[in-house]
Order: structure tokens, then sequence, then C-alpha cells
């Protein structure tokens, strides 16, 4: 074999260095496109990994403000439930309140005639006698009038009492005590003058009355001593029913209130098993107090009646 020679080893050896230079810039292209891969590479799972992140972020905030709006939305539903609740009890409460005023309305005491009141009013006819009389009418209750003639321009009304069933008794035609009391011929002349006009108005004339001041007044003893002890013998021998009473309102000078007119009378005859109940029609703030009192006796079991002559009456002790 023959040795090669020295040119033809130069030539290997430039040959072999290319070949090396060639492989190395290979190499060095492949490493470059490697790194670019790798750097892409890394980009992009920085990329998903933020994008991962932001996603796991968002999803914790999300899961976190769900609490937040279902205690919201808790809370009103709460707050619907309570109000509910409370409107269902106020509606309880109401509903109870109205059975319970039903109730006490249907426990009203039956009147089985045990308790019996005489409404009587004196004095009248007078400016609130019409008005009292539609009061009486409205609650089907029925009274006793002691007349006189005072007041003449209302003389009509008495016409109106009788025709309505309410009794009608002499009171005075004056009322003048200095009149009346001055001697029993004086009180009779009086007494048979308003009993003239009791019959004009009701077509008979009446044995019922009351003396002006009640027989047990003292005042009359100014202007005769010991008349009222002559004049109620005389009553009785005569066959006249007299009558006082055994409950006052309080409206001849003690009050002037509706409310205490009705507060006297209730007392009053809360007391009594039969109540003579003294009153005066020309008083307006006792025809005031009329539909008030009367209720609360219809209530509590006390039946309304008319006195009548040679009935039931009450007696004063007699003073003078």
């Amino acid at each position: 074999m023959k040795r090669p020679d020295g040119k033809t080893i130069a030539v290997i050896i430039a040959l072999l260095f290319v070949a090396i230079c060639a492989a190395v810039s290979v190499g060095v292209v492949i490493h470059g496109i490697h790194s670019l891969s790798d750097e892409k590479t890394v980009s992009v799972s920085r990329e998903m990994a933020q994008a991962r992140e932001a996603r796991i972020k968002k999803k914790q905030e999300t899961k976190a403000e769900r609490p937040a709006k279902d205690v919201k939305t808790t809370k009103r539903s709460t707050e619907k439930k309570t109000t509910k609740k409370t409107a269902t009890t106020t509606k309880k409460t109401t509903t109870a309140k109205k059975t319970t005023k039903k109730s006490t309305k249907k426990t009203t005491v039956k009147a089985d005639g045990s308790k019996v009141i005489y409404l009587t009013f004196d004095d009248g006819p007078g400016p609130y006698t019409d008005k009292l009389l539609d009061i009486l009418d409205e609650y089907d209750v029925k009274a006793t009038f002691f007349v006189t003639g005072v007041y003449s321009k209302y003389q009509g009304c008495i016409a109106k009492e009788a025709r309505a069933g309410h009794a009608v008794g002499v009171h005075s035609y004056s009322h003048e005590y200095s009149q009346v009391y001055r001697s029993e011929s004086a009180y009779s002349a009086d007494f048979n003058r308003m009993n003239d006009i009791v019959q004009k108005q009701t077509g008979r004339p009446t044995t019922l009355f009351r003396f002006p001041g009640g027989s047990s007044n003292t005042v009359s003893r100014k202007y005769n001593e010991g008349i009222m002890t002559r004049l109620t013998k005389q009553a009785k021998e005569k066959g006249l029913t007299y009558v006082d009473w055994n409950v006052y309102d309080g409206d001849a000078g003690e009050t002037t209130s509706s409310n205490q007119v009705y507060k006297n009378i209730i007392s009053g005859v809360k007391n009594q098993k039969k109540s003579v109940v003294l009153c005066h029609d020309v008083k307006s703030y006792t025809v005031n107090a009329m539909p008030k009192t009367i209720r609360w006796c219809l209530d509590h079991g006390y039946t309304f009646e008319v006195l009548t002559p040679g009935g039931f009456t009450v007696h004063h002790d007699v003073n003078n």
C-alpha cells in the first residue's frame, strides 16, 4: 500500500476540519432551535399557569362572594318570614281582640226583672226634652216626667211624652217655693193648675206627683212651719201618690259634667234593687249623659219601668 504523501494528508486534515466545523455549526443551530423552543414552551407554560392561577383566583373570589350573597338572600328570606310571621301574629291578635269584643258583647247580663230603674225627669218640658225623647225612643226605654209650667212654649212635649208611653206626673206649675209652700191652699191651687195642663195635653189628669224639692225639703219651713207634714198626710187622704228618689245624678248644682252625671247614676243604682233616679230634662249635660248611662244599665241587666199611681214609690223622711 502506497503511503499518502504530505499533500494528501493536508487535504484530508482540511476536509476533517471542515467536517468538524460543519458539525459544530449544525450543533449550535440545533441547540439554538431547542433553546428557542424551550423558551417558547416556558413562555406558553407560564401564560397557561398564569391563566390557570387567574381562573382559580376568580373561582375562589366567586366562592367567597356566594356566601355573602346567600347570607343576604337568607337575611331577606328571614325578614320576609319574620314579616309574614309578624303579620300573622298581628292578624291573630286583631282577631283575638275582635273575638274578645264579640265575646264581651255576648256576655251582657240578661235582664230578669230583679234590678229595676225608674228614670225620672223634673222641671220640664224644656228646650232639651225633644232630644231626650229621641234618645229614649232609640233605646226603647220608658221614663217618668214630673212636669211644670215654667217653659210654657214647650208644653206640647207633654203630649209627646204620653204618646210615647212615658208616665206623666205633676211637679209644680210655678216651681216657686215662696208661692207653693205659703199655705196648703196655695199648694193645691198650684197643683191643680198644672194638672189641668196635663189633662189638656194627655186627655186625662194624673194622681202621680212629686213635691218641689221633695217631701224632705227644709226650704218650706221659711214660709210655713210644718207644711210638709200636713201636705204628705193630705196626699194619702186624697188618694194621690207622691214619689221622692233614692238615686240622684247631681245635676241640680253639684255638677255640670255629663260624665259625672253618668258616674253618679251608675254608682247609685248599683246599691239598689229598685232605683228611682232624679234627673232634670232642662239640663243639656244631663240629656247628653243619657245614651252612655242607658247602655251601661242595659248591658248590666237592668230593666227600665215607669212609675204609676198606687204603684212602687220612694218616700223620704219629712223634715218640716
